[in-house]
């Protein structure tokens, strides 16, 4: 999978995550894009949003796990897929505020991958830069002003310190951004009305939605667990777990003892299906609605909740001069989302340009 060439690229990607075997998931498919992107010797297809892109950073945050723990992780991704000239920041190890309520668990292990042994060995001194995560995303910024974008599937912590910190000067070079997180009808994850990287850091959420500068692409917890992307757990491990891969064997090992125990049915990995809606959005979003959203920062029962203004959907509130901020992925499509993750685990016969070579169905007279 190594990346090829040295020349300019369309678009350059920071991969900020909490590494989390989803985040794991979205890491490979944008490092298998990466590698398609730059090796064709052919016009890129429109498809593919980002054209030919570098991925310019992954950057750590805490979440699944602590930031320690993250950072480690990504080292043993990126070395299983022989990719570790990727440079990687260790960001923020705790949220803006103080958490107040008691973590009760871990869904992906204690150390994010399910507390395996034997992983890949990596050298996190030699490897990791000592420019901190929020640093690095304004350096990149600055050196790729208008073209750079951001995958933030973790809490929001380094972006909002970012933000914090640098204001408009980074705002303005930063072309889209990308989120999972938040909720649309009040379904939560880890409380009974809040999505987990909301949850973890709701002010980090809160100044991210209220600062930028145009709508954030943003996938809720609602799109995720109510889809229809026809993966279940024996296609994980039966069909898409036999691919004899130094990878597949990592997120086979971690997701065996995170997935299985539980007595799961279907496969869901919300942070690769933001990955797959930003390489191809034409083809994965099958609806999207633009709204201004916000997020509860001290409600007893909603703290960390994301709202929406179903008031005046569409329009400006003109009265609080607040502006649309959120464009709202509604529905997004499981028969490509099928090819694209077959694809990132490299699934024999699945090939990337299944998701547009594909007869599409003819419209009903």
């Amino acid at each position: 999978m190594g990346a090829e060439g040295t020349a300019e690229y369309d678009s350059y990607v920071v991969y900020d995550c909490d590494i989390g075997t989803d985040d794991a998931w979205g890491l490979l498919m944008l490092l298998r894009a990466e590698h398609y992107s730059q090796s064709r010797e052919v016009p890129l297809p429109a498809q593919l949003a980002p054209g030919r892109f570098k991925l310019a950073a992954v950057t750590c945050v805490h979440g699944n796990t602590d930031v320690d723990n993250g950072t480690l992780n990504a080292l043993r991704v990126l070395s299983t897929a022989g990719r570790l000239d990727v440079p990687v920041f260790k960001g923020c190890a705790e949220s803006i505020m103080p958490r107040t309520w008691e973590r009760r668990g871990y869904f992906h292990g204690r150390d994010g991958l399910g507390d395996l042994d034997n992983y890949p060995a990596v050298n996190e001194k030699a490897l990791v830069s000592e420019e901190r995560a929020v640093n690095a995303m304004y350096r990149l910024a600055c050196e790729h002003a208008h073209r750079i974008d951001f995958l933030l599937v973790g809490p929001l912590t380094n972006f909002a310190l970012c933000i914090n910190i640098y204001g408009d000067d980074f705002l303005d070079k930063v072309r889209d951004v990308y989120i999972m997180g938040g909720n649309i009808v009040g379904k939560g994850n880890i409380t009974k009305s809040a999505e987990f990287n909301f949850m973890l850091d709701p002010e980090a959420a809160h100044i991210v939605l209220e600062r930028i500068k145009k709508p954030a692409w943003v996938l809720p917890w609602e799109t995720c667990i109510d889809g229809d992307y026809g993966l279940d757990v024996d296609f994980r491990f039966n069909v898409l777990g036999a691919v004899p891969t130094a990878s597949m064997d990592l997120m086979n090992r971690a997701e065996r003892a995170i997935i299985l125990p539980r007595g799961f049915v279907k496969w869901l990995t919300c942070d690769a299906l933001l990955t797959a809606a930003y390489l191809f959005p034409t083809l994965l979003i099958e609806d999207q609605r633009d709204y201004y959203a916000t997020v509860e920062v001290v409600g007893t029962h909603t703290r960390g909740q994301m709202v929406l203004d179903h008031l005046r959907g569409r329009v400006v509130d003109h009265l609080h001069g607040k502006s649309l901020n959120a464009r709202i992925m509604r529905r997004l499509s499981g028969r490509h989302y099928r090819i694209v993750i077959s694809w990132t685990g490299e699934l024999p016969g699945v090939r990337i340009e299944d998701l547009w070579q594909q007869p599409q169905p003819v419209p009903e007279e």
